[in-house]
């Protein structure tokens, strides 16, 4: 724990900044209903960043949004770097050939991090933006992660986050159930998720691990009309793998 108690107002401006990177435009009322936040409050944080150069107000109707200026934010962090130098190629491929959407994804404290998605809108809207933050113990990308852990280390990860309040936090409050889906994760080579998140997506994702620990995760997401849990792993249980694997080896 550190030495002094964290800065409020600071928390709550990067919370801001973190809704409009991820849900795009904004307005007042919208954050209000994302965060919680008075609305007096969200006023005065716009203001700031406006005044710092990382957000603007567009139209008659106030909507904000984040600037060009944000990506300074990001300068000096390259962790990911080497990763999406290797992935980026290898996706954009297997996007082509497979017809889906394809994400790679880093764990991050206590959600999964959309690195690369497809750059197109995605069939009927099943893309999730980079950047975008998604549940760890709800998606494929979070399962596939969690599954490849090593036992000491996921034992901890897990007393993390049954610690967190929420319904995204119930499973790791449940020791014999989430210890039942990873451990069936890890026979088959790959998890599953079938519209927990999406509710019409479902998707397979497999880890990727670099010299024996798992970095990133790699998914398949296709809509429900498109086909059954069952045809998404006979069709794509195997190139999830390949997928994986591949960027694995050039890692």
């Amino acid at each position: 724990m550190g030495s002094y108690e964290p800065v409020v107002a600071l928390m709550r401006g990067l919370e801001i900044l973190r809704c409009l990177n991820e849900e795009g435009a904004a307005t007042v009322g919208q954050l209000h209903a994302r965060t919680g936040f008075a609305k007096p409050t969200i006023v005065r944080i716009l203001e700031t960043l406006i005044h710092t150069g990382y957000v603007q107000a567009l139209g008659a109707e106030r909507r904000y949004a984040v600037t060009a200026g944000v990506l300074a934010l990001s300068n000096g962090y390259d962790a990911q770097t080497r990763l999406l130098d290797v992935a980026c190629p290898i996706l954009d491929t297997y996007r082509q050939a497979l017809g889906w959407p394809i994400e790679l994804g880093v764990f991050d404290t206590d959600t999964m991090v959309i690195l690369n998605t497809s750059r197109e809108p995605g069939f009927l809207s099943i893309n999730r933006r980079p950047g975008s933050r998604v549940p760890v113990l709800r998606t494929a990308l979070g399962r596939a992660y969690l599954a490849a852990l090593a036992p000491e280390v996921l034992e901890k990860v897990l007393s993390r986050l049954s610690a967190k309040p929420g319904a995204d936090f119930d499973l790791a409050r449940q020791a014999a159930d989430v210890h039942a889906m990873l451990s069936a994760t890890r026979r088959r080579g790959y998890s599953v998720a079938d519209t927990e998140t999406l509710s019409n997506g479902r998707a397979l994702a497999c880890a990727i691990r670099h010299n024996g620990l798992p970095v990133a995760s790699v998914n398949i997401v296709v809509h429900v009309s498109a086909m059954s849990l069952s045809e998404l792993e006979e069709k794509f249980g195997g190139p999830i793998q390949s997928i994986a694997q591949e960027i694995a080896k050039v890692l």
